[in-house]
């Protein structure tokens, strides 16, 4: 599966973390046994992830192409410098608010880019209780932001 995901994506470690992340969701599935091609299934779902995490990339990479070129215009205007400064204080008040385990599952992926095993890993929890964890602190900030 390494050989066929670093064919695909072309680097190792992600092939590596795709492959990872893969076996885990194989592992959970609830009836496996049911599978009638489970190597099948395990492959095209590696590549799903793959291609999910090649998207998320690209977007991180337009959203960051866009930020260089809005600094290469120029400061932004005071208003939105103001705007951007309370957008952040609304965010942070809204981590607060959120349980310990769920704010730091949140800040090491959506801050330290770290995956949701290394995240399991580190506060010594399931992949699924950080997948729950990432998804309660999303469903937070946007009925906080919204509000």
């Amino acid at each position: 599966m390494l050989k066929f995901l670093t064919s695909r994506f072309r680097d190792r470690e992600d092939a590596a973390e795709i492959a990872q992340e893969a076996w885990l969701r194989m592992h959970r599935l609830e009836y496996p046994q049911q599978l009638s091609n489970p190597k099948a299934y395990l492959f095209q779902m590696a590549s799903n992830l793959g291609v999910d995490r090649a998207r998320r990339h690209a977007l991180e990479q337009r959203v960051n192409r866009e930020e260089m070129r809005d600094l290469a215009e120029g400061l932004p205007s005071a208003e939105r410098a103001v705007a951007a400064e309370e957008s952040i204080e609304l965010i942070r008040a809204a981590l607060q608010d959120l349980p310990a385990d769920c704010r730091q599952a949140f800040v090491l992926h959506r801050g330290r880019d770290m995956s949701y095993p290394e995240i399991a890993a580190q506060l010594g929890v399931s992949t699924s209780m950080v997948e729950k964890y990432i998804a309660r602190a999303l469903r937070h900030l946007r009925d906080s932001l919204s509000a």
